[in-house]
């Protein structure tokens, strides 16, 4: 049985590679300057950063379409564990995303990129915040990332990692791996995970 499941939504509910690149290249026309400029002027790193943040939530904000089969997965998840989002995106864009989607109901709880925590921190707080409501096992949480990065800081903190939709290496640095979560059951996300069998119910 799965006490929860972390979760990143962009690349794994929704691929959000195009609309983040065209807004990093809107920031950078807007500024006048190139992409190299940034590495060497802090502060004008941070104002690209601030427009291109803006710019995906304009974007965001006409619609983003879903994986296949993310809402269902996602519906399913929450039936029988705590659903949370751990993720490198604002608050602002992953409530809207979640209620877009229908989904803000499904998910107990939000650690984003404006709790300004270190990635395996960020990790850590979802299950602190999860656990005031219910004690879980860590042996029996899973965490959804398509990063290395990602991935990394989940088993940091003693939880199973799942790669989903990754490339072969990164999904090396996870215990399992899918390249879709559509049609993936709850069962059959705790066998991939590494959860033993006998415990879990799908």
């Amino acid at each position: 049985m799965l006490d929860a499941v972390l979760l990143e939504w962009e690349g794994v509910l929704s691929d959000t590679t195009v609309a983040r690149r065209d807004a990093l290249v809107r920031a950078l026309a807007d500024e006048g300057v190139e992409f190299e400029a940034l590495e060497t002027d802090p502060a004008l790193a941070d104002l690209v950063a601030l427009r291109a943040t803006r710019a995906f939530a304009e974007r965001i904000g006409k619609g983003l379409v879903l994986l296949p089969g993310a809402r269902e997965f996602v519906e399913r998840l929450q039936l029988g564990s705590r659903v949370a989002v751990v993720t490198s995106a604002t608050r602002a864009e992953t409530e809207f995303v979640l209620r877009l989607a229908g989904l803000d109901a499904a998910v107990s709880t939000i650690v984003s990129s404006d709790d300004m925590l270190e990635a395996s921190a960020a990790y850590e707080r979802a299950i602190a915040q999860l656990v005031r409501v219910r004690p879980i096992r860590r042996d029996h949480v899973v965490a959804l990332a398509s990063t290395s990065a990602a991935l990394h800081a989940a088993r940091a903190t003693g939880v199973h990692t799942i790669a989903v939709g990754a490339p072969a290496h990164v999904a090396l640095d996870a215990d399992g791996a899918v390249a879709t979560i559509d049609g993936v059951s709850v069962a059959e996300l705790a066998r991939i995970g590494g959860i033993p069998t006998m415990e879990h119910r799908g």
